[in-house]
């Protein structure tokens, strides 16, 4: 009797390697795919969900689930900002309104019923940050810490634009 119970646990550990490996693969596969290789894997590798993800839907969520936090991080470092250069200041202000439509759009992309479009919420997304980089150069904040932060959500926008991509791709939709 000890030794059939010892082969149950036996057998589901080995299946839950392989799963694991086979996951581990998967997030490899498909970062190789992109563009935004380095900064995929990094994303996806930094959440411990993607070790349980079937398929490229799935990574997909991830990564703009992690986006959609960084950029609320973003954003409230942002609000918290109360002294610094005047020109760094009033860019905060227009930037904070930005990340405000940055966060709803990459937290409601998934809500739409034709895949095509949930890329377009995630550009939208780029499209804010894009213009919060335009204010900030405007009025001479470009090499603030509001350029390193635009830049480091614009990497998340391409990549979460590139998954949405492949996963309407392999869908057919």
């Amino acid at each position: 009797m000890p030794s059939l119970s010892f082969s149950k646990i036996f057998f589901a550990l080995s299946v839950v390697s392989v799963m694991v490996i086979s996951n581990a693969e998967l997030v490899d596969d498909v970062c190789r795919k992109l563009g935004h290789e380095q900064f995929c894997l990094e994303v996806l590798k930094s959440d411990s969900r993607s070790k349980f993800a079937k398929d490229i839907t799935t990574l997909t969520k991830i990564a703009v689930d992690v986006a959609a936090k960084n950029s609320t991080a973003t954003r409230d470092y942002f609000l918290s900002v109360k002294t610094g250069p005047p020109a760094v200041l009033t860019s905060l202000k227009d930037c904070i309104k930005s990340y405000n439509v940055v966060i709803v759009e990459f937290s409601n992309c998934f809500k739409e019923e034709d895949c095509s479009l949930i890329g377009y919420d995630i550009h939208d997304a780029g499209d804010e940050v894009r213009r919060c980089q335009a204010i900030t150069d405007s009025n001479g904040a470009h090499d603030s810490f509001i350029t390193t932060s635009n830049n480091v959500t614009l990497e998340f926008s391409g990549l979460g634009e590139s998954l949405a991509n492949l996963m309407c791709d392999k869908t057919g939709a």
